[in-house]
Formats: C-alpha cells, sequence, structure tokens
C-alpha cells in the first residue's frame, strides 16, 4: 500500500477552531481514533460524522477533508487519497426527511505517513427542493498527532587514520548512529575498499534507539576517487524509514572534500 500523499498547501494551521453555520444538535464529529503503530499501513485516523435534518431537508451530505501538517503550529496540507474532499450521500435517498431521522457515517483513513499531524475536517450540508443548500456547517476533529517509531539507521562518520609500519593501509573507524525511536535487530555494516577489492562484512546484534557503535576496517591507503565507503544493513533487512544516509564515503586527509 502507497502512502499516502499530501498537497496543496493551505493556510490553516491544525489549531484553527470550528466555524458552524447551523445548530450545533444538527452536526457532530464523533468516535475519534488514532491509532499509532511501528508499521506505517497500521496507523490510523478515524471519525464519524453525525447529522440531524433541519426544517425542509429532502437530502443530507457530508464531506471529509483531512489536514495534515508537519509540526503542530505549522500550516496545513490536504490529503489527497480515496473520496477524502467528495460529497457522500445516503444510500437511503430519504433519509433526513423526517425530524427524527439521524446519519451516521465513519470515515477512517490508513497508511499515515510520520512523523505528521492529522485532523478531519467535516463539511456538512442540508438540501432542500430543487436542490438548493439550505445551510452548511463545519467541525473539526482533534488531532492525531503520529510520530515515527521506526528505527533509522546511519553513518554518521568515517575517521581515516594511519597505520604504524603499514604505509600501503589505513584503519576506518566508522560511527554507526541509530537516530530512530525503537531498536533495530540484527544488520551487516558493509565496508566497501574501493577498486577491485571484496566487500568486507560484520554484523551488528542489536541497536538502542539514539544509541552509537564503533567499527574499525582495515583497507588500501585512502584515495581521493576511490575512497572506501561504509554502508549500514545493505541488505535492507530492517525496516529503516530513512535509507538515503545508510551510506557514506570516506574523505581522504589531505583532499579538498
Amino acid at each position: 500500500m502507497k502512502a499516502l500523499v499530501a498537497a496543496g498547501v493551505i493556510a490553516l494551521s491544525l489549531c484553527s477552531t470550528t466555524v458552524a453555520a447551523a445548530d450545533s444538535p444538527h452536526a457532530a464529529v464523533r468516535n475519534f481514533l488514532c491509532q499509532r503503530a511501528l508499521d506505517p499501513p497500521a496507523r490510523a485516523v478515524s471519525v464519524q460524522a453525525v447529522m440531524r435534518p433541519l426544517p425542509g431537508t429532502q437530502r443530507l451530505s457530508v464531506r471529509f477533508q483531512l489536514l495534515m501538517t508537519r509540526k503542530p503550529s505549522g500550516p496545513a496540507s490536504l490529503v489527497r487519497a480515496g473520496d477524502l474532499g467528495t460529497w457522500i450521500l445516503p444510500a437511503d435517498s430519504t433519509l433526513g426527511q423526517q425530524p427524527g431521522d439521524i446519519w451516521k457515517v465513519s470515515k477512517p483513513v490508513f497508511n499515515l505517513v510520520a512523523p505528521r499531524g492529522y485532523r478531519f475536517r467535516a463539511k456538512f450540508r442540508w438540501i432542500g427542493s430543487a436542490g438548493r443548500v439550505l445551510a452548511t456547517a463545519v467541525r473539526l476533529s482533534p488531532v492525531c498527532w503520529q510520530p515515527e517509531l521506526r528505527p533509522d539507521l546511519l553513518v554518521r562518520s568515517i575517521a581515516v587514520r594511519s597505520i604504524a609500519g603499514e604505509p600501503g593501509e589505513n584503519q576506518y573507524s566508522a560511527l554507526i548512529r541509530n537516530a530512530g525511536a525503537s531498536a533495530a535487530g540484527r544488520f551487516e555494516i558493509m565496508f566497501a575498499p574501493g577498486g577491485s577489492l571484496a566487500a568486507k562484512t560484520l554484523t551488528v546484534i542489536r541497536l538502542d534507539p539514539h544509541s552509537v557503535v564503533r567499527e574499525t576496517f582495515v583497507g588500501p591507503l585512502c584515495a581521493a576517487g576511490s575512497a572506501p565507503s561504509v554502508t549500514v544493513d545493505p541488505a535492507g533487512q530492517i525496516d529503516d524509514f530513512d535509507r538515503s544516509n545508510n551510506s557514506l564515503t570516506a574523505s581522504c586527509p589531505g583532499s579538498s572534500g
């Protein structure tokens, strides 16, 4: 399942207040659920819209929008997925014509990107005869903050040192960090010496969140253009939420890089 994509930044914070054009008993959002999870497809937010008719109502309709922000107080964007933003009508076309009618419709959204904040905006619409809009109302749900819980392995630095009595070799000390919020289980670190030399690997049993481990390799003399590199978890054994920082090439002493 693909992660949700947000587009169209709008000048609205998740801290916005509710705007209503109809009496409170006729429109409400309830049963708000914020499900946090390590696995992105299990992350979810849902809400239920409850709607009662106004005098003269012939049809009821509601539209759900999901607002997403990177920071709790920052600008929000609209999430584009499924039928978000589409007007929904009751399956029973007569629902809403009787004063005691109640329409309840739930809207869940899964596979949420993290870290992000999410909030539903439900717009209610009462339609009278000849399709005339009698009134509208807007309700906002509470905010669902989704933290990123997966590990994030990265190669933070590679220190290059000379080896006494070995003019053709260098020692490469790689600092590996888990910047994520959960521990990373068994994974490998690969040292690629450069050129036609075979890569070397070693295994790390576990790396706790916000912890570091230093591993040292011996390789050929560091030379610009063919400097060795270190890659953490080359086989993709860990559900690492950011793999763009998993590799680093050594900076050779005396080189402009």
